[in-house]
């Protein structure tokens, strides 16, 4: 069909140019480790075939640019990225021709009206019986910018989406800073603590994300994908507040999922009946197994919707590569997250 489209999540594990430096510790690749882990991502990406593709944790445009160059895909596709230069892992994204970037949009502040604010005991709109409810979270941009694309194609009458590419902050625990490191009452608690620090970032970046998709969606008919490393499962608050839980259809005379103005449809659920347990699975922590990449789609990608344009064809996952090995935890040559791909056959205005 003229307008099927695939979406590809692929965390790229640290790519960095060889002699550069990644993370405070990290060996940096050699030109031998940097090419094997180019030529290990060619053959993925071909296989994979997708038509859009969001990449996380690249250090370099450059080492993109070599990325597609070495495995002869530069032709097929448009590179998209952040900046020319930044001083951290980023996101990044590719699309396939005949699909073109008609616009692009950068996503660092939180909107302004966000607010994770619940006033205390006495204070303006609180209520004076309730106190153990207080918080204010000072927290107002994203850990990793946020990349929004317009694709579309160049011939009249060819659908028109919106791309968003991100990578919300990790489970893995925040270093706490010097005062609390050192600190003889918070030393044991510190993985605690860090933990805690990190989740409050991810929800609050969660529901940032869901502002800027609500206020794109709300009230219109446009077609929306959201894919990338959100650090949580299908069943996280961190994907409920992503998707605003949309109704799904159970049965053929259920009324529920027939529309979904701002909502978004887990591809995950959306295969879940045809996957076993054990393979719907894209990162590996301490033997446990989890989807922490995602493709989100709103209801023109969703089977049961009036509103609908393309109809869910499946999900793959290529997580073979996904082991924990060594004593010091994975030394790959590859990538500790699976990539997830989402396919969708296009049907046309009902």
């Amino acid at each position: 069909m003229p307008h099927d489209i695939s979406f590809a999540s692929f965390n790229l594990y640290n790519l960095q140019l060889p002699g550069r430096a990644t993370h405070p510790g990290a060996a940096p690749f050699t030109e031998a480790s940097y090419a094997r882990r180019l030529a290990w991502a060619g053959d993925l990406l071909k296989a994979v075939g997708a038509d859009v593709i969001a990449f996380q944790e690249l250090w370099s445009r450059q080492a993109l640019v070599d990325l597609f160059d070495r495995s002869g895909l530069a032709a097929d596709y448009q590179l998209c990225f952040i900046a020319n230069d930044w001083y951290d892992i980023a996101v990044a994204a590719a699309v396939k021709r005949p699909w073109v970037v008609k616009g692009q949009q950068l996503h660092k502040r939180f909107p302004e009206a966000f607010r994770l604010l619940k006033r205390g005991h006495g204070e303006a709109g609180a209520d004076a019986h309730r106190t153990d409810d207080d918080i204010d979270v000072q927290i107002d941009i994203f850990s990793r910018t946020v990349l929004q694309l317009t694709i579309g194609k160049a011939e009249a009458g060819a659908p028109q989406l919106e791309v968003f590419c991100t990578h919300l902050k990790s489970k893995l625990a925040t270093q706490l800073d010097k005062p609390e490191q050192q600190d003889n009452a918070m030393k044991p608690h510190r993985a605690a603590l860090g933990a805690a620090l990190s989740t409050v970032r991810r929800t609050a970046e969660a529901a940032a994300l869901r502002m800027i998709l609500t206020g794109l969606m709300k009230g219109t008919d446009r077609a929306v994908a959201v894919i990338g490393d959100f650090n949580d499962g299908n069943h996280s608050n961190t994907l409920s507040i992503l998707t605003g839980q949309p109704a799904y259809r159970q049965y053929y005379a259920h009324r529920a999922g027939i529309s979904s103005d701002a909502g978004l449809y887990s591809v995950s659920f959306l295969q879940a009946l045809g996957d076993f347990q054990d393979v719907a699975y894209s990162h590996i922590h301490q033997g446990v197994r989890e989807q922490l990449d995602h493709v989100l789609v709103s209801e023109q990608f969703y089977d049961h919707s009036k509103h609908r344009l393309w109809s869910f064809h499946d999900q793959r996952i290529w997580n073979d590569h996904v082991v924990e090995e060594g004593p010091n935890g994975p030394a790959r040559s590859t990538s500790d997250h699976g990539i997830v791909r989402a396919r969708f056959d296009w049907q046309g205005p009902q």
